[in-house]
């Protein structure tokens, strides 16, 4: 019995670190990463190239734990829009670390690489960063992740919504739509704080209520059908044959 409750309590804690921890680290990384110029990355990335490539390194697992915390913000909640919101939160955050190490990455890589270089081989591997920004894989992984970070926050919003959480928090984590459009500042931290402000109060204020008032606000379309069907059932056999 004991030790289920160091277990418990060891869950709930790692819960919280990875519920509250993973968004306020985003958030305080991504106020060191600037919009990254397209068009003179060389110039731009060259005195913090060795900053932009162990930031671009930290921010892959950051981005796995970003996706376990919607997971973690659904937990009990059934219903279309927290299943939607699931498997859009998988394809978001694969096509985020995917997009990710392949231009923010890459670019610093390139440009440690190129800055004790000559000006005319600088411009050769600047052409071939544009090559790279400009490429159709790199182009449509970016709208994929967009589309997916949006189906997957918004139908997390709506899920929780129909769930019982109060409208404010709900309006609050659909502001993490501004991390699916970018992690440079100052939209990754304002998305990352919105992420993370939701998280405290979904977690610390209305996962707090009484357990019976979740349980009805969260109960599921298909249970609800269920029970109005059973309901009618009930009527008709208790009127008996007309």
């Amino acid at each position: 019995m004991q030790s289920t409750i160091v277990l418990t309590r060891r869950q709930n804690i790692l819960r919280r670190v990875v519920l509250f921890g993973t968004p306020l680290i985003l958030c305080i990384l991504e106020l060191g990463h600037p919009l990254l110029d397209h068009m003179n990355p060389i110039k731009m990335l060259a005195p913090i190239a060795t900053w932009w490539i162990i930031l671009h390194l930290l921010l892959v697992p950051l981005f796995v734990l970003m996706g376990w915390t919607i997971f973690l913000l659904l937990e009990g909640v059934q219903n279309r829009a927290a299943t939607l919101s699931r498997y859009a939160t998988v394809v978001y955050i694969s096509f985020t670390i995917g997009y990710d190490t392949a231009v923010g990455l890459t670019s610093g890589i390139f440009v440690s690489n190129a800055v004790a270089l000559p000006g005319t081989q600088q411009t050769i591997v600047q052409d071939a960063m544009h090559q790279l920004y400009a490429s159709p894989a790199i182009i449509l992984s970016y709208y994929i992740l967009l589309g997916a970070g949006l189906v997957s926050i918004g139908s997390a919003a709506w899920a929780l919504a129909r769930a019982g959480v109060p409208r404010l928090p709900v309006f609050v984590l659909l502001g993490t739509v501004l991390s699916a459009y970018s992690h440079a500042t100052p939209f990754g931290p304002l998305g990352s704080a919105c992420l993370f402000l939701a998280a405290l109060w979904i977690e610390l204020v209305w996962r707090k209520m009484p357990q019976n008032e979740i349980a009805s606000a969260a109960v599921s379309p298909i249970a609800e059908q269920e029970g109005a069907l059973l309901a009618n059932v009930s009527n008709v056999s208790s009127e008996g044959p007309p």
